[in-house]
């Protein structure tokens, strides 16, 4: 049975406890390495390696704070975005852009595409976008499983591993504020990136089309919820 981690784990924590199951380990396996004893210690947790244990940290870490040690919002690592731009995305906007790094890599990509932006949207969904995935009966695990097969064969991930957003993910963000200008919203909140994603040709809005989203369909939710559409903290 798997263990549970903490609400807010802490990585430094997490490597001494690999250290102390390496002494145990060469209790009766004198060869035993610290990387088997990381690798042990990340299959107690439910994950398939230390890497994957270690993403998944930096990306509750990041979804937990969405803040750089200015105490202000950042994108992820190798992944910026317009400066402009990111400052008009509300908080819960920004979370989306660490979890799609999430998403990416655990899918076994280099590159942050648009399907990892629409899984990262879905998962930090806030304000008017949970009305318009909940419409649709799309989740997660519906998204991810479709994704899946479109993201494979997998890349090679050795950590730490820069992974930036590839062109068409990058032209998301103006396609996003465009969507936010004309429904007059001065933010770009999550349902922005979601009109962005559904803006794009590839398997990320395919994905929503089938499901019956349409960009006339969420533009009139965002109208309808104008309040919730321009700020995604007013409705978590």
């Amino acid at each position: 049975m798997s263990r549970d981690l903490p609400d807010r784990p802490d990585f430094d924590h997490l490597k001494k406890q690999a250290k102390a199951l390496l002494r145990k380990l060469r209790e009766w396996q004198p060869e035993a390495t610290l990387a088997d004893a990381q690798h042990a210690l990340a299959r107690e947790y439910g994950f398939a390696s230390w890497p994957k244990l270690k993403t998944h940290l930096e990306a509750s870490a990041a979804g937990n704070r969405g803040v750089d040690n200015r105490g202000t919002s950042a994108p992820p690592s190798g992944a910026s975005s317009p400066a402009p731009l990111f400052n008009r995305f509300t908080e819960a906007a920004k979370r989306t852009l660490f979890f799609s790094r999430f998403e990416a890599t655990a899918l076994g990509r280099l590159v942050i595409g648009p399907e990892h932006v629409l899984l990262g949207v879905i998962r930090g969904a806030s304000g008017a976008s949970v009305g318009a995935f909940s419409a649709a009966g799309v989740t997660l695990d519906s998204a991810r499983a479709a994704m899946a097969a479109a993201n494979a064969p997998r890349d090679e991930i050795v950590e730490p591993v820069q992974v930036p957003f590839n062109p068409s993910t990058k032209a998301l963000f103006p396609a996003a504020a465009d969507e936010a200008d004309r429904l007059g919203h001065s933010k770009i909140a999550t349902i922005h990136l979601l009109l962005a994603v559904l803006r794009d040709t590839g398997i990320a809005s395919s994905f929503l089309l089938d499901r019956g989203m349409t960009l006339d369909s969420v533009r009139a939710a965002a109208a309808v919820n104008g309040a919730a559409a321009q700020d995604d903290e007013a409705n978590p």
